[in-house]
């Protein structure tokens, strides 16, 4: 039986990958790519043992061309960073619902953001688009600027993006020019949305740089504060 070599066993824990199971589901080129995160010094010959451990296959046994195969796979695999904690990922929707809050209570459609570096809050955004009689006054603009005032640059490498309802495609474009490492979101957004309902700009590997999507969270309770928002309004004009 082929077992995880010693190497990589305590690289592996430290991404929550303990068996070759765990491997298998997580799909090893993901994996690979988190390691790499961690140890940007990781030389290629552990993306092809993580290769042969997901396949059941005896290591340090590929062919060139296998190895070649397994190289063009990974270029050509979209990024993704190591798995966020869920606690974590509540904590940043609920900070940006806080924000979609303060536009509901503005009159804005209620939709709210984040910006996170280095597991701090930088910057915040509310849309206010009415308020400010300005198209570009969505949640994520506002927040991606302030984030970039805040760290006197406009490229947010090391930057999450929370938003409560999935962005539309200016909001999408702003967030790849940023080059912002991961959007979060809690709802989709079945008109307008570009990472999955409308558009799905973030599945692009040829552009400069691209950006990891995760969502929706909790469709039904983000989409909810939507739906409650545009109720009352029209209630208000009955």
């Amino acid at each position: 039986m082929v077992e995880i070599p010693y190497y990589l066993k305590a690289k592996l824990a430290l991404v929550g990958i303990n068996s070759i199971l765990q491997l298998h589901r997580a799909n090893y080129l993901k994996v690979y790519k988190w390691l790499k995160d961690i140890y940007p010094s990781l030389n290629h010959n552990a993306l092809f043992d993580l290769y042969c451990l997901s396949n059941n296959l005896a290591i340090n046994n590929l062919s060139p061309n296998s190895k070649q195969q397994i190289l063009f796979q990974f270029k050509n695999t979209l990024p993704t960073y190591i798995p966020l904690d869920c606690e974590v990922i509540s904590c940043g929707l609920s900070k940006a619902q806080e924000q979609a809050d303060i536009a509901a209570r503005s009159d804005e459609v209620p939709i709210g953001a984040v910006v996170y570096h280095n597991d701090e809050i930088i910057s915040v955004g509310y849309n206010q688009t009415i308020t400010k009689c300005n198209i570009m006054g969505h949640a994520e603009i506002i927040a991606i600027s302030n984030a970039q005032s805040v760290l006197g640059n406009y490229r947010l490498t090391d930057c999450d993006l929370y938003v409560t309802v999935e962005p539309c495609l200016m909001c999408s474009g702003a967030i790849i020019s940023s080059r912002i490492r991961r959007v979060i979101f809690g709802a989709i957004e079945p008109k307008t949305g570009a990472v999955i309902s409308q558009f799905r700009v973030f599945d692009n590997s040829k552009v400069n740089h691209t950006t990891e999507a995760i969502g929706p969270i909790n469709n039904e309770l983000y989409s909810a504060k939507i739906q409650q928002f545009f109720q009352q309004k029209r209630a208000d004009l009955d």
